[in-house]
Formats: structure tokens, C-alpha cells, sequence
């Protein structure tokens, strides 16, 4: 099984920061460690599919479908 800190992360859409993938117990999202925003949290039921949807997270990411909890967004 492949790493999924392994997968490629572009800068934040919002800010330019840097985007981590986070997991937890059983959802992947990627978060920015600047400004904070994220995308939607995407599931897995066994392990053996944690990559796979870590790559959906980033892919979100990558095409900079990110939320915001900045006011007005």
C-alpha cells in the first residue's frame, strides 16, 4: 500500500499555504496549515481503500475546490 503523504499537493486555492492530508478514523481531507480551509471530507470503509480516497481529497484540492470559514464564504 502506497502512502498517501506521498500524494502530490498543490498550494492552498485561498492563501498559498501549504495543504496537508489529514486522516481520521475512516475520512481524508485536505487542510491547509495557514488559513485553514479544507475540502470536503471524503470516506473509506477499509483500509485498503484509504489511498484511493486520499487521492479523491487531493484531486478536490488540486482543482481548488476548498472551504473557507472566513465571514461571506
Amino acid at each position: 500500500m502506497t502512502d498517501i503523504h506521498d500524494i502530490e499537493l498543490f498550494d492552498c486555492p485561498m492563501c498559498q499555504g501549504p495543504g496537508v492530508l489529514e486522516d481520521e478514523n475512516g475520512w481524508v481531507y485536505v487542510m491547509c496549515m495557514d488559513c485553514g480551509c479544507h475540502t470536503a471530507e471524503v470516506s473509506y470503509d477499509a483500509p485498503e481503500e484509504k489511498f484511493e480516497a486520499a487521492q479523491r481529497a487531493a484531486h478536490l484540492w488540486n482543482m481548488g475546490k476548498a472551504i473557507s470559514s472566513a465571514p461571506g464564504e
